[in-house]
């Protein structure tokens, strides 16, 4: 595991690996957000329209993997 300023944040993202959410925003030139309970967190993938179930695959420091589901 890389050292990061947050490591509380990233070990909280690796627990989204895996689980389905549904995109309220669209995902714009492989990048958009997503609010997760309480926290909005950065995502990357390919450009989705809302209402696309997305899957996290992985975390980058604050920013979540995705790919649709």
């Amino acid at each position: 595991a890389e050292d990061t300023d947050q490591p509380t944040l990233n070990r909280r993202g690796e627990q989204y690996i895996g689980r389905v959410f549904t995109l309220e925003t669209p995902l714009v030139n492989g990048m958009g957000k997503i609010r997760i309970d309480d926290t909005t967190w950065k995502i990357e993938g390919p450009d989705c329209e809302p209402g696309t179930r997305i899957r996290v695959t992985g975390v980058d420091g604050t920013i979540l993997k995705v790919e649709p589901a």
